[in-house]
């Protein structure tokens, strides 16, 4: 390997910058209750419930944020 791809590669370069919005679904301190029902034509139906931050403990939005979003890779 060359000094550059050695370099790449330590970094975690990557050429291509992923978009990730910081909003609470994709935040680890999100959760949620999932009920599923059978649905009209056989599949399943889910609803999300009891949206919460578990650090505050308070109701959230999906797309809300704050300064404490964290997201493990």
């Amino acid at each position: 390997m060359s000094k550059q791809s050695e370099a790449k590669e330590r970094q975690g370069y990557t050429p291509k910058a992923i978009p990730i919005r910081q909003t609470c679904a994709n935040c680890v301190n999100y959760k949620s209750d999932i009920t599923e029902k059978a649905g009209i034509f056989g599949g399943v139906y889910r609803k999300e419930s009891n949206r919460r931050c578990t650090l505050g403990g308070f109701a959230v939005k999906k797309s809300g944020t704050c300064l404490e979003w964290f997201m493990t890779l």
